[in-house]
């Protein structure tokens, strides 16, 4: 198997295996909140005010945690026919808002805000699925080894002059003083991993220095 083979298969477990973590933890909400729910209807079958108020939160947190459910299962599928294809036209702002639920979890971990500010208009691409959304994941992943707890990561998909399209991953210091270390590529081992992934997508990847963080450029789709 090929280096690239198993760097693709590393990336779909890991974020296969973060989702997951993450639906279990939705399930348990939903059964404590369930029995909970429960506990205090068998309490009084005359409910006063303050229990129906409890109940009217009991439930309000079950039904976000159904949508939290659905999304987080409806993102995993969207994920796992990645590599239906590979290469199809693809839009940027979708690209950068699936890594950034994907991604979610890691960050929230690490006490790091992760968004995407997207376009209006579609940024169109002609690239990988899969390879793109794993260069993309890598980048973020890269800033959050370096970030401290407090910062932000913003993904920003934009047209790069008329016939280029590309992905800003920035970063915001946090609260800390030394919150970050320097992102020094030359010394930095999944550079040249982060370069070679570019390349088979046809496109090309440049460090930023200050604010912290990757342009990733493509031919634009037009």
């Amino acid at each position: 198997m090929k280096a690239s083979d198993l760097r693709e298969t590393a990336f779909m477990g890991r974020i296969a295996a973060g989702v997951t973590h993450e639906l279990k933890n939705v399930l348990a909400i939903i059964r404590e909140s369930a029995g909970l729910m429960q506990d205090l209807l068998t309490l009084s079958s005359d409910a006063p005010l303050p229990l129906k108020e409890k109940f009217s939160r009991v439930l309000s947190n079950i039904d976000g945690q159904v949508v939290r459910g659905v999304d987080l299962a409806s993102g995993l599928n969207t994920f796992a026919h990645l590599p239906d294809e590979t290469r199809m036209q693809l839009d940027l702002n979708d690209v950068a808002e699936q890594v950034v639920f994907l991604s979610q979890r890691f960050a929230r971990l690490r006490g790091i805000s992760l968004d995407a500010v997207c376009q209006e208009r579609p940024i169109s691409v002609f690239t990988d699925p899969l390879k793109i959304q794993m260069l993309l994941f890598e980048c973020v992943d890269v800033l959050l080894t370096v970030l401290g707890k407090g910062a932000a990561i913003t993904l920003r998909p934009f047209q790069r002059g008329e016939s280029e399209a590309a992905v800003e991953i920035s970063s915001r210091r946090g609260n800390e003083v030394n919150d970050y270390q320097p992102l020094d590529m030359a010394a930095f081992s999944e550079w040249v991993e982060l370069q070679e992934i570019a390349r088979s997508l046809k496109g090309r990847i440049e460090a930023l220095e200050e604010p912290v963080g990757f342009n990733i450029t493509f031919d634009l789709v037009t």
